[in-house]
């Protein structure tokens, strides 16, 4: 088994991918942070904002930008994500419509976080990942950087 600075490894570590879900959670960080500010501002729609940005870039920055990061210049990889988007509004417009119909327990971090996160789960293991293979070109096959990282 490699090992990295005295310590075994996966045998299907990838730096690269590491570094890459290093860099979302970073942009989710900061723009948790932010969002958190925005929302001790009292401006209206806050929620819908921060989990309308927490969701779309846990989905898209893991599905196409950590997953799929050696095919991002191809133009299947922009089809796939162009189809994507019908579903992840949808989503949204499921979460921001059960913000309104129920206004005590949705807007609620303790609430929301599990639902955005199952929902992210959803999204991107059974929808994301279906759509971009149906995109893929059939002679791609597992040798380029588009197979399924976990």
């Amino acid at each position: 088994m490699p090992t990295l600075f005295g310590q075994r490894i996966e045998p299907d570590f990838d730096l690269g991918t590491e570094t890459r879900r290093d860099r979302v959670g970073r942009i989710l960080v900061v723009g948790t942070l932010l969002c958190g500010l925005y929302l001790f501002t009292g401006k209206p729609f806050a929620t819908e904002i921060f989990q309308g940005w927490f969701a779309t870039i846990l989905a898209y920055g893991t599905s196409f930008y950590v997953r799929q990061r050696g095919n991002l210049r191809k133009r299947w990889l922009w089809t796939a994500a162009l189809a994507s988007l019908p579903v992840h509004v949808i989503y949204l417009l499921v979460i921001f419509w059960s913000d309104r119909a129920l206004p005590e327990l949705m807007p609620k971090a303790v609430i929301f976080i599990p639902v955005l996160s199952v929902g992210f789960g959803i999204e991107s293991a059974l929808v994301f990942d279906r759509i971009v293979y149906f995109f893929r070109p059939r002679d791609a096959g597992q040798s380029t950087a588009s197979t399924r990282e976990t």
